[in-house]
């Protein structure tokens, strides 16, 4: 059931760690109101790009959740994967030089601020993911063409699954990651409300 009139787009920075954006939307579905996304847009590198693939979209494990909290699963394609691009607009690998970051804060700011063209839309960008640069950017560019209704979140995970390349979001049914050998209810904090700093495009942590 659509709680707002708004198109909820979500924009993501990933790196390495592909598990933001499940453990993002996953957190959005179930605050009070939730947050049901509409589109999805996540700015990465090649070596990003191939991470979402083989570990979300190829895998199945996005498929899997999307069946599972009745999420459209047509939202994460390749197309919804943006690719930072560099000198003369080759795609970026990394982001290891001074030129990287320089295209990188171009790209992130002129994406943003095209999203937020559209009144129509909702911004919820993620911060938690990819190199510490580009949490940067995404929120500077957000601060700086983000409308009062746009937000910007961190999604904190419970150390004991935060570095665990198993754990993707908590599913309805408990089950237990064998790299830890424990159950997901019982080490993963689930129920602590959102903290809102306020402001325009204002910073949420969210607890998942």
């Amino acid at each position: 059931m659509k709680e707002s009139n708004f198109k909820e787009v979500l924009i993501f920075v990933a790196g390495t760690t592909p598990q933001i954006i499940t453990e993002t939307i996953y957190a959005l579905i179930h605050q009070d109101p939730p947050i049901n996304p509409d589109e999805i847009y996540v700015i990465t590198t090649t070596h990003g790009k191939r991470l979402i693939k083989e570990n979300l979209i190829d895998s199945g494990r996005f498929k899997e959740f999307c069946k599972e909290f009745n999420v459209p699963e047509n939202i994460l394609d390749e197309d919804s994967i943006v690719i930072v691009k560099g000198h003369n607009g080759n795609p970026l690998d990394d982001i290891k030089e001074a030129d990287d970051n320089k295209f990188l804060g171009d790209f992130i700011t002129s994406f943003v601020r095209d999203r937020a063209g559209d009144d129509k839309t909702r911004l919820h960008c993620s911060l938690a993911g990819g190199r510490k640069t580009m949490s940067f950017y995404m929120g500077s560019a957000l601060q700086l063409f983000g409308r009062p209704w746009d937000k910007l979140y961190h999604v904190l995970v419970t150390p004991e699954f935060e570095s665990n390349p198993d754990f993707y979001y908590k599913p309805k049914k408990d089950r237990v990651l064998t790299s830890l050998n424990r159950s997901l209810d019982k080490v993963l904090t689930s129920n602590n409300p959102p903290l809102d700093k306020g402001g325009n495009g204002g910073l949420k942590e969210l607890h998942t």
